[in-house]
């Protein structure tokens, strides 16, 4: 392989000490080979740590492996553009403690970013394992294992603003591009939401339909905290991406997508009592001109603080 085509998966843990030693043994077991491991504990209270440092000792030959550990937590989108700016591959993968790569992903996805060296990123399939052992695609297929719809890229941008369209684990950014839109935003408490749409906005970006990651769901993963009771700390950082897409959205058909994710979280906002947020989002909503009843009603709502988010835990 030539050092040009090197590829660094950054995998930051933290209390990930049941997951840890399968992710990255799935890295070194990938099939792609010119590639470099860099490992942060990112300052557990468990044997995250002690793990880490056991297999990277064992594993010493096998491939580049930098380890990293910290005292105490960092906040993630910092943390990980130190690490970007250490990264030394043309290539780059954000990989979590308690996810699995399977071993083509590397070598399929950077094949297809080799043919399209102006794309920002490419995306796979996945498989959702969740809480009870129970495992399924992240996009529908059918029993002979066919895509039940086709992956639309024409729209991906305004497709982006109105749900989560991509399994984050599975991408495989261009280093450089994602170095020149300068990593993820520091300020946000989350990350994938607000660097797709930067990316998605400005470069093109491809699917690979082979599966490239197993995801894992549980109660300690980020996103299960998206909608805490009263005090989330996603939904802010989800706020300031919606503000974000309203300046760099172009058309109509953009600012109707971006309507209908303010209902979207507008909605959990309130049933989860997040009230703050969910002002902030009336108002975004109505400077896009959202008039329905639906939304004169959860502006009431937000106004009341009507707090009914008790029944919220017990639905979901």
């Amino acid at each position: 392989m030539n050092e040009a085509e090197k590829v660094t998966v950054i995998c930051i843990a933290y209390n990930h000490e049941q997951w840890i030693e399968e992710t990255l043994e799935s890295v070194k077991q990938q099939d792609y080979y010119a590639k470099e491991l860099i490992v942060v504990d990112n300052g557990s209270t468990d044997s995250t740590a002690e793990v880490i440092r056991a297999w990277a000792n064992q594993s010493a030959g096998y491939l580049p492996v930098h380890t990293y550990f910290y005292k105490e937590m960092q906040p993630y989108c910092r943390l990980f553009n130190e690490f970007l700016n250490k990264a030394t591959g043309q290539y780059l993968v954000d990989l979590s403690g308690d996810d699995i790569l399977y071993p083509e992903h590397l070598s399929i996805s950077i094949r297809e970013l080799r043919n399209a060296p102006f794309a920002a990123f490419v995306f796979s399939d996945a498989y959702i394992l969740d809480e009870k052992s129970e495992v399924r695609t992240f996009y529908g297929r059918n029993s002979a294992g066919e895509l039940k719809e086709e992956i639309e890229l024409t729209n991906i941008y305004e497709t982006l603003i109105r749900r989560n369209y991509i399994c984050s684990p599975t991408m495989v950014f261009n280093t450089a591009i994602l170095r020149k839109e300068g990593g993820y935003d520091e300020s946000l408490y989350y990350e994938d939401f607000d660097i797709q749409i930067r990316l998605a906005r400005k470069y093109p970006v491809l699917f690979s339909d082979h599966m490239g990651v197993l995801k894992r769901q549980h109660n300690q993963s980020m996103s299960a905290s998206q909608y805490d009771r009263y005090h989330s700390q996603m939904l802010p950082s989800t706020v300031r991406v919606c503000s974000k897409i309203q300046q760099l959205n172009l058309y109509p058909e953009e600012n109707r997508a971006l309507g209908e994710r303010i209902m979207y979280e507008l909605k959990h906002a309130l049933w989860s009592g997040n009230f703050e947020p969910a002002r902030e989002l009336v108002e975004m909503g109505e400077q896009i001109g959202l008039r329905s009843l639906r939304f004169l009603f959860y502006k009431y709502w937000a106004k009341k603080a009507w707090d009914i988010s008790w029944l919220y835990i017990k639905l979901t």
